[in-house]
């Protein structure tokens, strides 16, 4: 399995309605791809996360490269400041707080 958690924060509050619609959208996508086994999003100081979690690496850039995701990825540097994306092996579902762990330190290793 992989993991794959990442944060952004918008530009402006008015981007909010737009990104959020647009989040939504790609979070049914990634729910509704059997090849999915978690997906979610969740706020942490200030930021916006995405926790998904897929059967494997094709799995995962299939989705990331089709449908509202796209999309998404498309707008987000108009509407978000993105950061970074971490990609992860796992043998089961982490929660959201074992995630933002492993996050934490491989933003910082990479500082």
């Amino acid at each position: 399995m992989l993991a794959a958690i990442g944060g952004v924060s918008l530009k402006r509050w008015y981007y909010g309605p737009e990104f959020f619609w647009r989040a939504r959208q790609a979070l049914l996508q990634a729910r509704g791809d059997p090849l999915c086994l978690h997906a979610g999003v969740f706020p942490h100081q200030g930021l916006y996360f995405s926790l998904s979690v897929w059967h494997d690496l094709e799995a995962m850039l299939t989705f990331a490269q089709s449908g509202p995701h796209r999309q998404v990825v498309l707008a987000a540097n108009r509407l978000a400041d993105v950061n970074q994306f971490y990609h992860f092996p796992c043998i089961a579902v982490p929660s959201n707080q074992q995630a933002l762990q492993v996050w934490a330190q491989h933003v910082e290793a990479a500082e």
